[in-house]
Order: C-alpha cells, then sequence, then structure tokens
C-alpha cells in the first residue's frame, strides 16, 4: 500500500516539474481564441450564405432593374455614385438574366419534361404533354372505334 502511495507521490512531483511556462500557457491561449473567432466567422458565413440562398434569380433580376431605374432618376441626388450603381445594375441585370435563360434546360426552370428517379427507375412527373397532332389522332380513333 505505502508502495503504491509513492509512486503516486513521485508522479504527481514529476507532473509538477514539468508544468506549462507562461509562454506555452500564453500560445495554448492564444491558439483557443483564434479557434473560437475562426468558428465564429465561419458560423456567420453560414447563416449569410444560408439567407442568400433564399434569393431567387427573378428577385435578384428586379432588384439590377430597380437599380438601375434608381439611378437613373436619383443622379443629382446619388451625385458621382449614381454612375457606379447603374454599372452594377446593369452587370447583375446581364448576369441574372442570363443566368435565368441558360439555365432552364439544366433542371433549375423544371418544365413538363423533366423526370426523376426512384428505386432506380425514371418516373414522369405531372401530367403527360401530348402535341396538338397526337391528341388529334387519339380522338379521331376513339372516333372510328365507336363505329364499328
Amino acid at each position: 500500500m505505502s508502495d503504491r502511495l509513492e509512486r503516486e507521490i513521485e508522479e504527481i512531483l514529476d507532473k509538477i516539474e514539468h508544468f506549462p511556462t507562461p509562454e506555452s500557457r500564453r500560445a495554448r491561449a492564444r491558439k483557443r481564441y483564434f479557434r473560437r473567432l475562426g468558428a465564429a466567422i465561419g458560423e456567420r458565413q453560414r447563416a449569410l450564405a444560408s439567407q442568400l440562398g433564399r434569393i431567387s434569380i427573378s428577385q435578384v433580376l428586379l432588384i439590377s432593374f430597380l437599380m438601375i431605374l434608381g439611378s437613373l432618376f436619383l443622379r443629382r441626388a446619388l451625385g458621382p455614385a449614381s454612375t457606379w450603381i447603374l454599372v452594377a445594375g446593369v452587370i447583375l441585370f446581364v448576369t441574372s438574366f442570363a443566368i435565368m435563360v441558360f439555365s432552364r434546360g439544366s433542371g433549375g426552370g423544371g418544365g413538363s419534361n423533366s423526370s426523376q428517379r426512384w428505386r432506380g427507375r425514371e418516373i414522369q412527373t405531372g401530367y403527360p404533354q401530348d402535341s396538338p397532332l397526337a391528341r388529334l389522332r387519339r380522338w379521331w380513333d376513339g372516333r372510328r372505334a365507336r363505329r364499328r
């Protein structure tokens, strides 16, 4: 029993000899501070990204159009800033219009021809859209079947 107690006392005394220096404690506190700061910045970035994710392209298009109109009508009140707002509005308008036009085929616009997969098989969503010629043919075949 006393042998075990002596070993524990020696271990405690060895640990006291290897006590951290003030420099290492400051370095550890600095690391902890920067880790907390990075976590706070990351959390704010995630919150901002989720807020920006709620804005649709059509809303961006509307905002850019309002920026262009506002910079033209408020030219005297805004001064030289109106030119920069006009340029930013035009760039935003052209970019959002291009995204709106070119993203339709990639699933962003939906549409009647879009399909989804379920359990490895393709399923159609929505009602099938037949061409007018196919509907006319189906109507004609139905009339012929009734006559017989």
